[in-house]
């Protein structure tokens, strides 16, 4: 019966059939959208893995070790750069004239024999070789430069390094940040060698037995250019690779050191030994996928995201309902408290409940339009007998700060109104 009552009141429940073809409208758009994520996440896959370089002092590595900037900072003052981590492809370049190969790190990956072949090809055309920081790498290439392992490790270098030499380089690059690491001549008296930047402190003790001995050249940039038992091309070791990295050939005299080292010749080849130029795979479809694709890809998420929003605000035609509604008004009232409720709004309900309550004794008391609140109030007084202040506070000054002052007031209202014949 209520059933009844409802449908009776509210208008019919049922609705029109919504057309065949828009139901296949709208499926349609959810179907284009899965297609086009799925394609999204597909191709998202498939392109992490032409991710940019990030070894250390990698010449494409744009992180804070990488050198990506001292390359493209030769190449934008004019000298020709070629990049490699293949030992057959820089082996071939390194002959030609008027180069300088540079072995950023990695050099303890090399062959006696890689290394015989390396310096051949320079030996071949007078070209120079730069290495980074190589460590006892470093005695593969040369023997008249080694690592100065006589450094008390009580020393105490200085933070910023002098350039302490006659190099023009080193004198215009003026100090650079000091290193952890100090090259110096294998023996005392070398011809040829200059030594730029020594660690300072206290703890420089040479010794002797082929190493580092009394008023030897020592330092973190050394420069052999040559002399009596020279080696058949120049050598220049940059101890600290810092000066190099993206974060550091900003820093103090950094960027003049290196690149005017690397510039002394019209061609620069920088090789990244990886130690696997025998086991590099062939390239794969994905590597001919421009690497701008999935920029594209990424902008379509949130794209497609606000068209499913804007197309998926309703799921087909509104009802249809008869007008006009009927609500009962029992179901206001209770709408009214739960919110009240909800909001804790006490004194809007006290209120509300104020207002009904002084109208209904106003008509009883036969009082005219033009009657105040104060006027009811003494009209009240007047009746019941009860005192006017008493009768003010439960109808206007009294405050309900929780639910049981309210209920208190309510209960006085109630019983006041119920006086009023």
């Amino acid at each position: 019966m209520s059933a009844l009552i409802d449908v009776a009141t509210r208008g019919t429940r049922s609705s029109p059939a919504v057309p065949l073809s828009a139901r296949l409208r709208s499926a349609g758009v959810w179907i284009v959208a899965a297609v086009v994520i799925l394609i999204t996440v597909i191709a998202t896959m498939l392109m992490t893995s032409d991710r940019e370089a990030e070894d250390p002092l990698h010449y494409d590595s744009t992180a804070r070790d990488g050198t990506k900037a001292m390359v493209e900072t030769l190449r934008s003052h004019g000298v020709d750069v070629t990049t490699t981590e293949d030992y057959d492809t820089a082996h071939e370049a390194s002959g030609q004239p008027d180069t300088t190969l540079l072995i950023p790190t990695n050099a303890d990956l090399l062959t006696q024999g890689d290394i015989d072949g390396i310096r051949s090809e320079l030996a071949a055309s007078d070209n120079r070789l730069t290495l980074i920081d190589p460590g006892y790498a470093l005695q593969g290439f040369t023997e008249r430069i080694t690592v100065n392992d006589s450094i008390s490790p009580l020393a105490t270098p200085d933070e910023v390094s002098q350039p302490d030499c006659d190099v023009p380089a080193a004198q215009a690059a003026g100090p650079v940040e000091a290193g952890d690491t100090e090259y110096a001549e294998a023996r005392k008296g070398i011809d040829g060698l200059e030594a730029c930047y020594p660690l300072a402190g206290p703890g420089v003790a040479p010794v002797d037995g082929g190493q580092v001995t009394p008023g030897s050249a020592h330092g973190q940039l050394i420069t052999d250019e040559g002399g009596e038992g020279r080696e058949d091309f120049p050598i220049t070791v940059l101890g600290n690779a810092d000066w190099a990295t993206n974060s550091g050939i900003d820093e103090e005299g950094h960027a003049a050191l290196v690149l005017s080292q690397l510039s002394q010749t019209d061609n620069l080849v920088v090789y990244y030994p990886t130690g696997t130029d025998e086991l590099e795979p062939a390239p794969s479809t994905i590597d001919f996928v421009p690497s701008w694709f999935i920029a594209g890809a990424l902008w379509l998420v949130p794209c497609l995201a606000i068209l499913l929003l804007i197309l998926g605000r309703r799921f087909g035609p509104l009802a249809v309902e008869r007008l006009p509604v009927i609500v009962p008004a029992v179901e206001t009232v209770h709408g009214r408290a739960a919110l009240a409720a909800r909001s804790h709004d006490r004194t809007g309900a006290l209120h509300t409940l104020r207002t009904g309550a002084l109208l209904r004794i106003a008509k009883r008391l036969a009082l005219g339009p033009e009657a105040g609140p104060r006027d009811i109030i003494a009209g009240i007084s007047a009746t019941t007998g009860r005192d006017p202040a008493q009768v003010d506070r439960v109808f206007s000054s009294a405050v309900a700060r929780t639910d049981s002052d309210l209920q208190n007031i309510v209960h006085q209202l109630t019983l006041i109104e119920s006086e009023i014949p």
